[in-house]
């Protein structure tokens, strides 16, 4: 932990891992400015020892306002941009386009230290060179791999954010898994549902709509990698990510490379409040430029 005040720019501090940022910032007395088209003006958490102010932009439209943005002699920059969710139609056009935009302003500004993008699981290498997002059927079989104690927490937090889809997506991914695995002497009864539950599930979960988020994600991190102008790191969350969890100050870094896949944290979680704490830790220290990174740490310590 550095004693000199940052001064930090985050773009996107409203979502759900952008809002921990802040808060991590703040705790450490830093300097944080809040940039989006509508930021907050004021932080809901208050500032701790440190100071909020913000910046409005419009990323798709306000290139030059971006640009001059990122010049504005911030010590770095946490990107935790999300577009839009209210469309899935459009969200891998506007995400993607939205990542070339803030790419493009950046290599056009005059910053000089990190910045670090918050992107998705689906970035994250598992095997022969593949990605997450690689597997067949994803992100169906990404699903079924997942413990009952997750598709739980997505229940309730499908439910939290207004959208019922995912929890219903949860709750049938968990009751029809457990009679085919675990199978009860009233199974072969429910085995036709079971198997038409699964066959709705798999078409859900492979639709190109359904999955535009981390598949946009998966693009962003390929946009970035390999640039060399200004210095950048790519963190890919782990596969069980959790919000509305507990800071414990605990993480498990990993690099992600095809030759040396993080597949611990592909198939691993951690609540966003340490994530924070592993981003504002490389906003310090920089250590991690041009890296693709990944982080894990305890999940399961209180209900969502």
């Amino acid at each position: 932990m550095t004693s000199r005040k940052l001064r930090v720019a985050v773009i996107g501090p409203k979502g759900q891992s952008g809002s921990c940022v802040v808060d991590e910032l703040l705790t450490r007395g830093h300097a944080v400015v809040g940039v989006s088209r509508n930021p907050p003006k004021q932080w809901k958490h208050g500032t701790g020892g440190g100071s909020y102010s913000a910046t409005s932009v419009d990323i798709y439209t306000e290139q030059k306002k971006l640009i001059d943005i990122f010049s504005s002699d911030f010590d770095a920059i946490v990107c935790a941009f999300g577009p839009s969710l209210t469309n899935l139609a459009t969200v891998y056009q506007d995400g993607v386009e939205a990542h070339g935009r803030i790419k493009t302003a950046l290599l056009a500004s005059t910053h000089e230290g990190p910045f670090i993008i918050v992107g998705g699981a689906g970035s994250i290498h598992v095997a022969n060179r593949l990605q997450l997002t690689d597997q067949k059927d994803f992100a169906y079989s990404w699903w079924w791999t997942w413990p009952d104690e997750h598709l739980d927490y997505m229940t309730q937090r499908g439910l939290d954010h207004g959208s019922r889809f995912i929890s219903v997506v949860a709750v049938l991914m968990k009751w029809s898994r457990a009679h085919m695995q675990r199978p009860r002497f009233y199974s072969w009864l429910l085995r036709p549902a079971t198997y038409l539950v699964q066959r709705w599930l798999k078409s859900c979960l492979t639709d190109k709509k359904a999955i535009s988020l981390i598949i946009m994600c998966r693009m962003a991190f390929t946009m970035w990698n390999g640039v060399t102008e200004k210095s950048w790191s790519f963190l890919s969350p782990p596969g069980l990510l959790r919000d509305k969890g507990v800071r414990t100050g605990e993480y498990k870094l990993f690099i992600d490379t095809p030759e040396d896949p993080a597949t611990e944290a592909a198939e691993n979680g951690i609540y966003n409040e340490d994530m924070a704490v592993a981003i504002v830790d490389e906003v310090e220290n920089n250590k991690l430029a041009f890296k693709h990174w990944s982080c894990t740490g305890p999940i399961g310590l209180r209900r969502w």
